[in-house]
């Protein structure tokens, strides 16, 4: 980042018109998805010519552009993405946004003059995240979402890297990078850019499994959008050096008024009314500071709708013939867009705004005849979600010329008599181009005035980045000076000058160092000696150990509920005869590795690491360390760099489908992966606790009184299908689909392929019931049982049946991508 530019706002760019109306308003930065490689499948991709001329027209006026390629990769993509690096490094952009791991390698292989920044999807909550973003090559860490402002002062204070924070724009109720909701439920994966957004779908709530009534809140995972713009200054503050909007699927006159509003809090340190209120109207489920000010368990969800509200009015206080009166006073204009709704109820009404008038402290709002006043009642919320004349205003911010971004020249045209025709431009940054004409310069035969001619071509910067507050010239008055010739000048000047702004520095990128490096670790990681098969059982609940004694099992994963002691739990595995693993949670935030150092005391036989700020701390622990499916390993670039840092073994991504999965096995030493056979999926992964916010009034632990562990919570979707809501460690949910995937009939495959260490997970079952499934896996891995036996015996026995889940799912993302 430029010194001279201390804070960054950055904008997001789904098409042109967004593109324009964040460079024209102000923005220092503005971020967008690499051609094909993006984390927006349902937006349309920008052509490599497209990407040139924004990378151009961007820094020839000071705004950078960071590229997004903030996806998972998998290990059949893997072999075409040199090149295409070397075709993206030579657009020049400013940086990238990556997620995956080994695509930040690839990137520093191909092209290690293109700086690379770590993206939210890595959910990075904590210094150690940071460190590991670091030892990557990364210069810049885009934080979670679900810090608050002391979390990132923290941070903040023990790392050297720049971080990028979320001010405004929707949010995720689960940490990005961990969500697996779309993914499992549809086939459509977030960590690859086809988000069903399952959270703003409608689900109810069973407590102890009977129907909870939620008083009309239905949608329990939709957060209120974020708007932090009161918390500028004390970000600013800490040290965050980029404030980050989102909305690449919003509209071009969402981006410029989001610009205008956060470009003068920045410059003036307020905003006015009239930049605030378009935040609300374009684009609103009811403006929050998210976890900025700390966990709110009660403010976070509204649970009565999910969709765009725009800003709340107030109450309907009383309803005549062709009028409605709301509480308060606002400022509307006619044509505006007017929502009427029950809280909680489907009964809405809406129409657009004849006119208003004030009757003192309330809002008299006028309607024309066809709209049905009869669907309105006293005690309905009123928004105003709509305003074709502020999108007018808006629109015309980088849709008209006289509106274009310029900055002062200095222009000078000199020369003497049988000397070239010269012209010298002079930016305020100091960059100074000089061109000249083909002609020398003769005396007129006729002299006339040249200098109002003159100033007018010279002017005439319409279309340029320029204005001109000065023109000298520096000519014989009786001269003879073509137009034409003025106007050749000004054009090859404003070329010149354009380029020395743009200062190209081509990064030097090879494909031949990216495909050499996928060679190396094809090879660096080949398969040991044969090895028997390693079973090993993760339990949620000390009770479910109670019947495994003599199990033909090898390792017992201690992953327990919340509060749970682990001392005794880790003695009886001991006494069973099997090698006793912890797992860690699956996201560390700042300030939570007590929580680790409790498991390091355990002394446990090895320690299951879900996130890579754990990694990052457990390093120097002396105790064996395993890799999670939160890792997100989808190739062998990242799975050999894990493996480098101090891990045993690894899970693959649960975003891989059995065909990807197994081409990572193929590719890579398959013994150095733990494969799930049975496993209940996980959906959301969440800060938002549900326990909490719906059966207390608490906003946070402890006042919440650990309500968790009296009760128990089951959510029912729109499908019929009811899933499970567990707690952790640290009050954070997770949400667990309800039926459980199987990979029996892929073991032959797996074996095949080197595979020796499979895993089943518990989630709620009894021990008698943990017990009939690790037996029957167990003799179907050992080759004690056929799989068509147990396939059908372990199908008896679950309650909902078993899934085939992600490992199953056929369509990719790719697909689906818009042309």
């Amino acid at each position: 980042m430029d010194a001279s530019q201390k804070f960054e706002l950055m904008l997001p760019v789904g098409n042109k018109e967004m593109f324009f109306a964040a460079v024209e308003n102000g923005a220092n930065a503005v971020y967008f998805g690499v051609p094909h490689w993006n984390a927006r499948g349902r937006s349309l991709d920008f052509s490599f010519e497209d990407v040139r001329e924004m990378i151009r027209y961007a820094r020839i006026r000071h705004v950078r552009t960071f590229l997004a390629m903030n996806i998972l990769v998998f290990e059949d993509e893997i072999d075409s993405l040199p090149e295409f690096i070397e075709n993206i490094a030579a657009l020049e952009p400013d940086a990238m946004i990556i997620q995956d791991v080994g695509l930040m390698r690839l990137f520093k292989a191909v092209a290690p003059g293109v700086e690379i920044h770590a993206s939210t999807q890595m959910t990075i909550a904590s210094a150690e995240g940071v460190q590991m973003a670091e030892r990557l090559g990364c210069t810049r860490a885009v934080l979670a979402r679900e810090m608050s402002l002391e979390d990132i002062q923290n941070v903040a204070s023990r790392t050297p890297l720049e971080l990028e924070v979320f001010v405004h724009g929707a949010l995720c109720v689960s940490f990005s990078g961990q969500c697996l909701t779309s993914e499992n439920i549809g086939g459509r994966s977030a960590n690859r850019g086809q988000c069903a957004q399952s959270c703003r779908l409608p689900y109810k709530m069973l407590v102890d499994g009977k129907p909870f009534d939620l008083h009309g809140k239905r949608y329990l995972f939709s957060p209120r959008d974020l708007s932090a713009i009161d918390e500028l200054d004390e970000l600013k503050k800490i040290g965050v050096k980029s404030f980050k909007i989102e909305g690449r699927l919003k509209s071009p006159e969402y981006v410029a008024a989001t610009t205008i509003a956060f470009r003068e809090k920045l410059d003036k340190g307020s905003v006015s009314e009239k930049n605030r209120e378009p935040l609300e109207v374009l684009f609103s489920r009811g403006l929050h500071a998210g976890w900025l000010r700390g966990v709110n368990q009660q403010t976070l969800v509204n649970g009565t709708f999910s969709n765009h509200h725009g800003m709340y009015l107030g109450k309907v206080i009383r309803v005549d013939r062709k009028s409605v009166l709301v509480e308060g006073r606002h400022p509307l204009e006619a044509g505006d867009g007017i929502l009427f709704e029950d809280p909680g109820e489907e009964n809405s009404a809406g129409s657009r705004l004849f006119s208003y008038k004030f009757n003192g402290d309330k809002t008299l709002l006028e309607f024309g005849n066809i709209f049905d006043f009869r669907r309105v009642h006293p005690g309905m919320s009123a928004f105003r979600n709509d305003s074709p004349a502020m999108e007018k205003r808006l629109h015309r911010t980088f849709a008209e010329r006289k509106n274009e971004l310029k900055f002062p020249v200095k222009m000078r045209l000199f020369a003497n008599y049988g000397e070239p025709l010269s012209l010298e431009i002079q930016d305020s940054d100091g960059h100074k181009v000089q061109v000249q004409s083909e002609k020398t310069l003769e005396r007129a035969k006729t002299p006339r005035d040249n200098s109002a001619r003159i100033q007018k071509e010279l002017s005439a910067l319409t279309g340029t980045a320029y204005f001109a507050n000065e023109i000298r010239e520096d000519i014989p008055s009786d001269a003879f000076v073509i137009d034409k010739e003025v106007r050749n000048l000004r054009k090859a000047a404003v070329e010149a000058l354009d380029n020395a702004r743009f200062e190209s520095h081509p990064s030097e990128a090879s494909a031949e160092r990216g495909r050499a490096l996928i060679a190396n670790a094809r090879s660096a990681y080949q398969n040991s000696a044969e090895e028997s098969e390693q079973i090993t059982v993760l339990v949620r609940n000390p009770k479910q150990l109670e019947m495994l004694q003599g199990l033909d099992i090898d390792r017992v994963i201690l992953d327990l509920d919340w509060g749970v002691d682990y001392k005794k739990p880790m003695e009886r595995v001991r006494e069973l005869g099997f090698q006793a693993g912890v797992a860690t949670i699956r996201v560390l935030k700042e300030g939570e590795t007590q929580n680790l150092k409790k498991l390091v005391d355990l002394k446990p036989d090895f320690i299951l690491v879900r996130n890579p700020g754990a990694l990052v701390y457990l390093q120097d622990s002396g105790i064996p360390l395993e890799g999670d499916y939160s890792l997100n390993v989808s190739n062998i670039l990242s799975a050999e760099w894990f493996l480098s840092q101090g891990l045993r073994s690894l899970h693959p991504s649960l975003d891989l489908n059995a065909i990807g999965t197994e081409k990572l096995l193929e590719n890579f030493g398959s013994a150095h992966f733990e494969v799930s056979v049975f496993e209940h999926l996980p959906a959301f992964y969440m800060e938002h606790c549900l326990y909490a916010a719906n059966l207390t009034s608490a906003e946070r632990f402890p006042y919440c009184k650990q309500i968790c562990s009296k009760h128990h919570i089951d959510i029912l979707d729109h499908k019929g299908a009811l899933h499970s809501l567990v707690p952790d460690a640290e009050c954070r949910n997770t949400l667990y689909l309800e039926r459980p995937q199987s990979a029996l009939n892929l073991v032959p495959a797996f074996k095949k392929l080197g595979v020796r260490k499979f895993r089943l997970e518990m989630l709620e079952e009894s021990a008698n019931e943990v017990a009939d499934k690790t037996r029957l896996y167990a003799q179907a891995i050992r080759g004690k049982l056929s799989l068509a036996t147990a396939a059908k015996l372990i199908g008896a026995e679950e309650k909902y049946g078993v899934s085939q889940g992600q490992l199953f799912h056929t369509e990719v993302w790719k697909d689906r991508k818009k042309a």
